[in-house]
């Protein structure tokens, strides 16, 4: 529904600062698409207000709330948000590097590649030998001793993913773990079929 709120949208707290774009980023898209915003910029910056939490939150409630004329524009509200918990674009820009430096080796290879590709996506880093160099910085050891055994290099970075996928997807003691991790259905011991024990037969009480 057009100018509601869930459990997907950004929550921004005043310290992580990427979300704090895309809600506004929604903010504007909702605003498009309904026409009670238009001429409201009280009500445009109450809607991104409402998607703050923690000191965010309290920092409008003292600043804001009670008070239509304070709100002023929404590009001001944004402004303002942007000055009081220092969401600049360089601030942003080494956030994310950090998160990307503190990135490591996931045993689940497709999450650890999609996590990957949305801080690269971020930085603008598209060059594939730097993706590379990057990802081979994080592997563990056993698996930089796999590549080297099988003289496998990478020159284009999604080649290099597809291959870490195929090779998690492969892999035995994987297979073998979602096999184990499947219930076993019961087979019934009067007539035989599996999926319900024989106490639960309708064959048997027929």
């Amino acid at each position: 529904m057009v100018g509601t709120h869930d459990e997907e949208d950004p929550k921004f707290d005043g310290s992580n600062w990427p979300e704090l774009n895309r809600a506004i980023a929604i903010a504007k898209f909702v605003f498009v698409q309904d026409s009670d915003y238009d001429q409201n910029e009280p009500r445009k910056g109450a809607y991104l207000a409402a998607t703050f939490k923690g000191p965010a939150l309290d920092w409008v409630a003292s600043h804001h709330n009670g008070d239509p004329a304070a709100w002023g524009t929404f590009d001001n509200f944004v402004q303002d948000v942007r000055q009081a918990f220092g969401v600049h674009d360089n601030n942003i820009t080494a956030l994310v590097r950090r998160e990307l430096d503190q990135l490591t080796w996931h045993v689940d290879v497709p999450v650890f590649f999609a996590e990957f590709d949305r801080l690269t996506r971020a930085l603008n880093i598209t060059s594939h030998e730097t993706r590379v160099a990057l990802v081979e910085q994080k592997l563990p050891p056993h698996l930089k001793m796999k590549l080297a055994e099988q003289a496998l290099s990478f020159a284009n970075y999604e080649t290099m993913r597809e291959r870490f996928n195929l090779m998690w997807a492969m892999d035995p003691t994987r297979q073998k773990q979602v096999t184990q991790g499947k219930a076993k259905k019961p087979r019934c011991g009067s007539c035989g079929k599996k999926g319900h024990k024989s106490s639960e037969c309708r064959s048997s009480k027929n």
